[in-house]
């Protein structure tokens, strides 16, 4: 086997380096900079166009066949699909932002209300980038009943009897002034977090009905009633004349003295109900998410007169035995509320 020259040697040695450093350049570009990169005889040479694929904006169902989709960019539907086999035409709308493209997607048999369905996709823009997307969502609900918040027990605490223990859970009692489908409804506290809101049972109601949603599941009795026998739960604060409907969540909920509370529909983000409270003589809202909440509530126009602190429900007094109760169910406002007496709870009545 022949040798290599010493000069020959020299010279690869010099070049490892600068080969080196050039793969390193290339892979720095192809992270840092929006264009593409090609390597040439006389090294990394830069291509410049639109790389980014496509992001979605928003996503609403909007029919018990239909859905839309607002993309960030103009594209155009390669697939579309519902789980189960589902076909879904897509129809592409006008939008008032030139650089947005909004498609409403029809699709091909009516969805079952409260049923859990995903939208899969493959979109491309006009230069040749692609998005392929899941979209989780509950079959559309075309019977959002009439609902309001009427009470609020927001402090847990335990105790010890003869039988064992007694777990007093924050619950939010609801009226129903309206029959319909509670499907895509949820109670979100501005205090706890999107991540802990909680969604309400696909389950029919009906006008005068009380629901007494239960944010914590401690001891026995913690059984959802979904159909018409109010009897089975039997766990603290449950009533056999409403409705008891339990979150498995056994951790804290809500904020003890302040909080925003929103009963929202998940299907387009409108507010159904929402009340503000707070103790006296707070001169700010403890977060931005609670102040950001305040002010929704009262855009939707679910209270008055504003979204300052100081137009909140006054909730001295409030305790483990004493909840904010609704005297005036015509009336979103301070006014409106109170802090019932030591062991006066009416959950369901």
């Amino acid at each position: 086997m022949k040798r290599i020259p010493k000069k020959v040697c020299f010279y690869l040695v010099q070049l490892i380096p600068l080969v080196h450093a050039s793969l390193i350049a290339a892979v720095v570009l192809m992270f840092i900079c929006p264009v593409s990169c090609r390597m040439t005889e006389e090294g990394v040479q830069v291509v410049e166009g639109d790389y980014t694929p496509p992001v979605i904006n928003s996503f609403a169902v909007t029919g018990e066949s239909s859905a839309r989709i607002c993309f960030s960019k103009k594209i155009q539907i390669n697939a579309a699909l519902i789980s189960g086999n589902i076909p879904a035409e897509a129809v592409y709308s006008e939008t008032e932002v030139s650089e947005e493209c909004i498609v409403d997607f029809n699709f091909s048999e009516a969805l079952e209300t409260g049923v859990e369905y995903e939208l899969y996709g493959e979109v491309e823009d006009m230069v040749g980038n692609t998005l392929t997307f899941s979209l989780p969502f509950t079959g559309y609900n075309g019977e959002i009943p009439d609902v309001i918040i009427s009470e609020i027990h927001s402090m847990y605490t335990s105790s010890t009897v003869k039988d064992g223990k007694v777990y007093k859970c924050e619950f939010i009692e609801l009226k129903v002034l309206s029959e319909g489908n509670l499907s895509g409804l949820e109670l979100y506290s501005a205090y706890d977090g999107s991540d802990k809101a909680f969604r309400l049972p696909a389950v029919r109601v009906t006008s005068g009905e009380y629901i007494i949603v239960h944010l914590r599941s401690k001891g026995d009795g913690c059984v959802s009633e979904l159909d018409s026998d109010f009897t089975l739960s039997t766990a603290k604060y449950s009533c056999d004349t409403a409705r008891d409907i339990w979150d498995s969540n056994e951790d804290a909920r809500l904020g003890d003295k302040e909080d925003v509370i929103l009963l929202r529909n998940t299907a387009d983000g409108s507010i159904l109900d929402a009340v503000l409270y707070a103790a006296a003589g707070t001169e700010a809202w403890k977060n931005e998410a609670i102040a950001e909440a305040a002010a929704l509530a009262v855009t939707a126009g679910k209270w008055l007169p504003d979204a300052e602190v100081s137009s909140a429900a006054v909730s001295d007094g409030i305790t483990a035995s004493r909840t904010l109760t609704k005297d005036d169910l015509e009336n979103n406002c301070a006014s409106s509320w109170s802090v019932t007496k030591s062991s006066a709870e009416t959950p369901g009545f």
